[in-house]
Order: structure tokens, then sequence, then C-alpha cells
């Protein structure tokens, strides 16, 4: 019943659809499409030849102007025929778009010829067509060589004679195809041709596959004289542009599927009207209005636009269509979406990894990742834990949104809580709600706040590095996607923590994990440079501790790297985080201070010799209390080079030994007669 009802809509719809309307309005916007598509070619071949024109005339007005300025120059008037024609021949060596000149005089003598050869009586044909023309604007033609024609005047406006320039074909022809290769970029439905007042082809804005004949492809019959005529092709405009014709003819791809779809479009409203005169007064049926609404809904679909659900109700089959159109923009929202996302989590990996890549800092990248990873997953917390080789245990090296005696507490070995299951078992980890979570009662690990926790180890060439948490208070706020992307972001992260690991170890002490005398170097010369760029001031602090080889002699080496690792330690904790801190050798150590005067490092000086004096160390067997000394020196106030830098600061250190040990000294304190000059 179903389908017999709507045949019979069917047959009611061919009847309403008001074809004859349709059919009037289809030819009269044919035809009104095909004159503004010719008025639009006419007025893109006009442009095409204006432009042309114009970079015609643009190329040959540089020669135009030395020819000019040769005339009315007082050196050609007081020449003779030898001294003319050497000018000329300058002129023309001057002139790319010229090939060659002929200067004769009013008596139609020719006094000095260069380059082409031109027969006589055509000479004097130019030379009485010279004089037409007063400021020889004109581009005339001479046999197949267009040329231009400029008269010669005294200075009391006498006629003196006439210079005929010839154009050069080749660079002519060279310049117009650059001009029409450039056109047909913008137009790439069009092929351009530039023929001449006999039809010969200039330049083309494609060439010829294999060398083929041009005449060929534009529908041009060849003369014996080399010409063209008869053009053939029906699809072609043209615009007479003299002493040129610009041929625009559209590519078989720009007019081919267009002539179809117009006799289609044709055959459709034919038939249609023959329907609709007809049936059209026998029928009416109410699927107009359905049909309105599926077609609004099919263009919204097109346009992109699927946020509009297809609202057609109807038992017959464009329901049945109407259901599978919005089942189908169900489909196409939902692929939009995860394109989207994927796009998203592309761009945001790739985000990701140009900004890890561009340090090898590696406390710098640590704060980096974690802010980026933050910032893409929205999170309110975060952490990075490195795993120490030496104790097993994982320590949080970053943190956001974490309480200070949390980071500096937290000690987790491998295998328990949240964070060393994670690493051990080499999978992450997502805690849809923490409250509730079973996996959190297993692991005994009840100190996560309450919300939605995502962990992910941190695993680059099969090494375990460490684990990187992101939490927010709120449960359900992270799902599977999420912990794809964050997988994915930690991976990068773990390869670029791994090489700035490496990149640290290569450049630190393995004893106390500062930097190395040649890194120290490496960063004094650049912040030394940095400085003379700046006008800023920049000191450096070496200083050793008091009586270290007896302390050595007493105790053992053993406890001697003891005290310099605790030494090392106090040094970072009492310095700015822009400061470097390096181990020289032995019980030595220095410190450079960027931007910072000598009178402004006292006071990080006098912390540092007061924090180590204050402490006592524990090395097991005893307690002991240790000193160190230090020496300062400032640039440019006391060195203007590195070298000289070092070395003034180490006779600071060895004065503040000499006058009682356990103090600061500058190297302004050094006594003159103590002082040595530094050798550069």
């Amino acid at each position: 019943m179903g389908i017999l009802r709507m045949r019979l809509k069917i047959s009611l719809l061919l009847i309403v659809m008001a074809v004859v309307p349709l059919s009037i309005l289809g030819y009269i916007s044919l035809d009104r499409q095909e004159k503004l598509v010719n008025s639009h070619v006419a007025a893109m071949n006009q442009g095409f030849a204006t432009l042309i024109a114009s970079k015609v005339y643009t190329f040959i007005s540089g020669s135009r102007a030395l020819f000019e300025k040769m005339l009315h120059s007082d050196q050609f008037r007081k020449l003779d025929d030898k001294g003319i024609e050497e000018l000329l021949q300058l002129v023309v060596a001057e002139s790319p778009a010229i090939d060659g000149a002929v200067v004769f005089n009013r008596s139609k003598r020719v006094i000095a010829r260069v380059g082409r050869e031109v027969r006589m009586p055509r000479l004097r044909y130019l030379f009485t067509d010279a004089l037409f023309d007063r400021y020889g604007r004109s581009v005339r033609g001479l046999e197949d060589q267009p040329n231009i024609a400029m008269p010669i005047w005294t200075p009391a406006g006498e006629l003196a004679g006439v210079l005929i320039a010839f154009l050069d074909m080749k660079t002519l022809t060279k310049k117009l195809d650059e001009v029409l290769k450039g056109l047909s970029k913008i137009y790439d439905n069009l092929d351009i041709y530039v023929l001449d007042q006999d039809d010969q082809l200039i330049a083309a804005s494609r060439t010829m596959a294999g060398g083929a004949d041009p005449s060929r492809y534009l529908g041009l019959s060849r003369t014996s004289e080399g010409g063209y005529f008869e053009i053939s092709i029906k699809k072609f405009h043209s615009y007479e542009s003299p002493p040129w014709r610009i041929v625009t003819i559209p590519t078989p791809q720009a007019h081919s599927s267009l002539d179809q779809l117009a006799d289609l479009l044709k055959g459709i409203i034919f038939v249609s009207g023959v329907v609709a005169v007809v049936l059209g007064l026998l029928f009416a049926a109410g699927i107009t209005h359905p049909l309105h609404l599926l077609v609004n809904s099919a263009s919204n679909i097109a346009k992109g636009d699927l946020t509009q659900p297809v609202d057609v109700h109807s038992r017959d089959e464009i329901g049945e269509l109407a259901e599978t159109f919005e089942m189908m923009r169900q489909n196409l929202r939902r692929y939009q979406a995860n394109l989207k996302d994927r796009i998203r989590e592309l761009q945001t990996l790739y985000d990701v990894g140009r900004a890890i890549s561009s340090t090898l800092d590696f406390n710098k990248l640590l704060e980096m990742i974690l802010d980026l990873v933050i910032k893409t997953l929205k999170a309110e917390r975060g952490s990075i834990m490195l795993l120490d080789d030496r104790t097993n245990e994982l320590r949080i090296k970053a943190a956001r949104g974490l309480p200070p005696e949390v980071i500096k507490n937290t000690r987790v070995k491998l295998g328990e809580r949240v964070s060393g299951y994670v690493l051990e078992t080499g999978r992450p980890l997502l805690i849809i709600d923490t409250e509730r979570s079973q996996s959190l009662e297993k692991l005994k690990d009840g100190k996560i706040a309450s919300g939605t926790m995502l962990s992910v180890p941190l695993i680059a060439k099969e090494k375990r590095l460490g684990v990187l948490n992101v939490s927010k208070s709120v449960a359900y706020s992270f799902d599977d996607k999420d912990l794809e992307l964050f997988t994915a972001l930690a991976n990068q992260a773990a390869i670029a923590i791994d090489n700035a690991r490496l990149y640290l170890m290569a450049i630190t002490d393995e004893l106390t994990k500062i930097y190395i005398r040649r890194f120290f170097h490496q960063r004094l010369t650049e912040e030394l440079r940095r400085a003379r760029r700046y006008k800023h001031n920049c000191t450096v602090m070496i200083l050793d501790i008091d009586h270290f080889k007896k302390f050595n002699d007493t105790y053992g080496h053993q406890q001697g790297d003891m005290v310099l690792v605790h030494v090392a330690q106090k040094l970072t904790e009492c310095v700015r985080k822009v400061d470097i801190v390096a181990r020289l050798g032995g019980e030595e150590f220095a410190i450079i201070c960027p931007e910072q005067s000598a009178q402004q490092s006292l006071v990080p000086a006098e912390r540092i010799r007061r924090t180590i004096e204050a402490e006592k160390l524990d090395l097991g067997m005893a307690t002991v209390s240790i000193t160190v000394s230090l020496g300062v020196a400032d640039f440019p106030a006391d060195a203007t080079d590195e070298h000289s830098l070092i070395e003034y600061a180490d006779q600071a250190l060895y004065y503040a030994k000499e006058t009682g040990r356990n103090k600061v000294a500058m190297f302004e304190d050094v006594p003159e007669e103590k002082r040595e000059v530094a050798e550069e």
C-alpha cells in the first residue's frame, strides 16, 4: 500500500512541480549565463590585451628612453657619421629589446646602421611614416619585425632625420611567454595565445607536447609563408589589440563537462515541460513540502552544516530516505568530530615535539613538558617523577598544583603505589574516579586527591626513566582518548628527557652532579659575550674547602667525597637559578653570576660561607664542621677577558686564605704589591 501511495505521489509531483515556469527560468538562466560568460571573457581578453601591451611597452620603454637621451644630447649633434654610428652601437648594445637600428638624415640618406639589414625601399617608407608621429610613440610593423620610429629634431624644431630601432623578436617573444605563463597559472582553464596581424603565432601560455605544431591545436591552417589563417575552432574568444591579437581557448576539461551539463539540463527541462503540460492540470499532492525540507537538509549537509537534523516525517519512501539522510548526517558528524580530534591531536603532538626539542636544559625541559601537557589536557595538577638508579626510587622533579612538602618528601619505590606500579609494568593507567577505584586500594595509595588521574610511564630506548602524572578534581574528567593522547605526548617527552639526560651527564661531574670545568669555560665565554653586547656586569667566584687535604688524610677519601657532595649541594641552594655552579677539580669550585657586579655578589658569597660554616656534617664516624674561602672578580671592572677574570678571582681566593680563611675577598681587596697581571 505504501509503494502504491508513493507511486501516486510521484505522479502528482511531476504535475505540481511547476515545470513550465522552471523551464522558462532555466532557458532564461542559460541565456543570461551565456551572455555573462561572453561578456566576462571579452572583458578578460581586453584586460589580457591591455596587460600584454603594458608589459611590451614597459619592456621597450627603457630602450626608447636611451635612444631619446642619445638624440637630445649635445654629443650626438656634434658627431660626424662615423661617430654617430659608434654611439649608436653603444646604445644598441645597452638595449636588450633592440637588435638593430638605422639613422638617416632629412634627405633619406642612411648615415648610421647597426645590426639588422633592411631593404632601402622599406627604410624610406619608415622615414616617411615616422614623420606622422612627432614623438615616436608608435610600434610599427616591418615585414615580420616590429620597430620604433623616432624623428630627430634640431633645437630650433626643424627635422634633422629619423631613427628606426628594430625590436628583438626572440627577446620580445620570451617576455610575452613569461607573461602568458603567469596568466595561465591564474586562469588554468584557458590556453592563451598572441597572434600578429598576419595570424602568425608569437607567444603561447602552454608549450606544445613534443614540439607539436600549434596550428593543429588552434585549428589554424598554415600558409606557404608560414603564417596562420582560417581559425576553424568554434570555442574561442579573441580581442583585437593592434599590432597583436589575443586568442583565448577554453581547455577541453573546462568546457566539455559544461556542455554535457547544459545538454542534460535542456533535456530534463524539455521532458519536464511536456509532462507538466499534460498532467499538471489534473493532479495535486502534498509531497512538495517534505521534499522541500529534504532538499534543504541535503543542501545543509552539502555545505558542511551537520548541526541541523533532517526534520521530515513521512511513512513512505521519502520518510525512509529522510531517515537515511539523518543517519548519514549523524555518522558524518561523528566522523567530523573524530577527524577534528585527530587533527587537534596531531597538531598538539607537533607543537609539543617542536617545543621540547628546542632545549637541552634538563630542568627547563621538565618544566616545559609539564606545562604543555597540563595545558593540552586542561589538567589541574601534574608532576614528572624520575627514577633514581641508585635508590630505585621515584622522586618529583617538576610539579604543578602540589604542596611544597609533597614535592620534597615524596619517595616511591619501584612497584609501589600508582607511579611505581605504572613504571614497573610499563603500562599507562587511567583512574576515572579516585574515590571509588579498587585499583588504588590494591596499590595501597590513599594519598591521591579525589577526581580523575592519568599516569603514563616515561620509557626511551627500553630504559625506564620515570612517570608523568596529571589529574583533575572532578571524576570522569578524562577518557580513553585523553589517555591515548597523553601516552603519545609521554613517548615524545621520554625521548626528549633521555636526550637531555645524556647531555646533562656529559657536562656534569659524576660525583657532585654540578657542571664540569669544560662546560664552565664554555658558559663563561657565552656570558661575557652577552655582557659585552648589553653592557652588563658578570662576576666569577672561585672557592675551595679549607684544609681539605688534612681532612682527607684524617677521615679518608670516601668521607672527603661526602664533603664535596655536601658543598656542591649547598652552593646550588644558595645561588640563583641563572647562576652556573661548576667543579673545577679537587676541592675547587666556581660560580658564574650573570648581570651581577662584585658588590652585588658579596651577598650570595657570604650566604654560601655562612651556610656551609653553620651546618654540621655527619660522616658516620664523626660529625664535622667545614669552612670555605671565596675569591670574587668582576667583569668589566677587574678584567675584560675570560682568562684574566678567572686569574683575578683566583688571586682574590689566595688572598682570602692568606688572611685567615673562611672569608670572602674581592679582587679590589688584594693589595697592589700582591697582584699579578694576568697574561692573555
